[in-house]
């Protein structure tokens, strides 16, 4: 019986971590801010980082997503209470008088998309800082 066991664990394994890998894979990160002259986007998932700004004169870029930072992003993630995330609450409501612009945090797992509520750029629920913070710093790496 241990034979066996011996035998079938490391297949048990890789296949386990193959799942989990193709699960990584199946995510990304949409964070998109909009005022009424301007509009940036950055799309982040396992393979690339991409940025497009501005609506009719667009400039889009790209890069590819290290497995450091991926891994960081999925991290930060797993802080998240990600099927409720549309029943955060905003902190402030600048962008309801132009005072800030709107921003919007959509994450996509397989098949299932979860939306944020519109809260201020700069100033996300609590709950979201640190995810969209390093969304920011990566979609601000490649314009």
């Amino acid at each position: 019986m241990k034979f066996i066991f011996v035998l079938l664990f490391p297949i048990l394994m890789a296949e386990t971590c193959s799942q989990n890998n193709e699960q990584n894979k199946d995510i990304s990160f949409t964070y998109e801010t909009m005022t009424r002259g301007s509009r940036a986007n950055y799309t982040l998932n396992k393979e690339e980082i991409k940025a497009v700004k501005n609506l009719g004169t667009e400039t889009k870029a790209s890069a590819k997503m290290t497995a450091k930072d991926w891994d960081n992003l999925i991290e930060k993630m797993k802080e998240i209470d990600v099927p409720n995330i549309n029943q955060l609450k905003p902190p402030s409501d600048k962008r309801t008088f132009d005072g800030a612009a709107h921003a919007i945090l959509t994450i996509k797992i397989g098949d299932k998309v979860y939306t944020s509520n519109s809260f201020d750029h700069g100033n996300p629920p609590s709950q979201l800082k640190s995810l969209v913070k390093a969304i920011l710093r990566l979609g601000e790496t490649v314009e």
